[in-house]
């Protein structure tokens, strides 16, 4: 992960002038801080599961032979195999795009996000199965030890659903610089047997 923190730049918005989003590191992170301050446990944890799904598919385009429609087949549909959460994790880990650690945290936020969706009454970040499943998280990343060290004159970082948000920075940062890392694989020339002027035919 780069040396910049995602959270250490408190309340207080960045001065940082962009021509677009794509060009801002930090507009993703600070529109979480807007959003998750804001609402729900429910709602936050929807939006960052959303956001991951939604960095893991750029992630995967940009390393991917690119088409020549804006209609991908492989993402644009219901029944696309890379349209879930759960494919595009899956397939970033089995292209090298990410470790296999981090794909198992990746899949314990989409179960997190899962009990949020389909437990209409008894699910917050106090509820036992949610706190073992972020406590789960913190085991693993180690960056997580960190979360005391960022000065915040607000709650965002208090308790579970702070712990949450943290780890979910850290990954989401982190899709975002390996987006902008990724070498887009280069389409393979044609086989052989499509030149006829390599085919002896005498």
């Amino acid at each position: 992960m780069p040396d910049s923190n995602p959270l250490k730049t408190t309340n207080e918005k960045s001065s940082k002038s962009t021509k677009g989003r794509e060009q801002d590191d930090m507009w993703q992170i600070n529109f979480m801080l807007k959003q998750f301050d804001n609402e729900s446990d429910r709602a936050a944890v929807i939006l960052i599961a959303s956001i991951l799904e939604e960095n893991l598919g750029t992630l995967l385009k940009s390393y991917l032979v690119p088409i020549p429609t804006s209609e991908d087949s492989l993402f644009d549909h219901a029944t696309s195999p890379l349209s879930t959460f759960s494919s595009r994790i899956d397939m970033c880990h089995r292209v090298g795009l990410i470790s296999s650690k981090f794909a198992r945290d990746l899949h314990i936020i989409r179960r997190i996000r899962n009990s949020f969706a389909h437990d209409i009454y008894g699910c917050n970040f106090e509820n036992g199965s949610i706190k073992a499943r972020i406590k789960e998280l913190e085991n693993s990343v180690t960056y997580s030890k960190g979360i005391d060290t960022i000065e915040r004159n607000d709650d965002l970082l208090k308790g579970t659903r702070g712990m949450f948000f943290f780890i979910s920075s850290a990954l989401i940062w982190q899709i975002s610089c390996l987006t902008k890392e990724s070498e887009k694989c280069k389409e393979s020339e044609l086989e052989w047997f499509y030149n006829i002027d390599s085919i002896d035919i005498t």
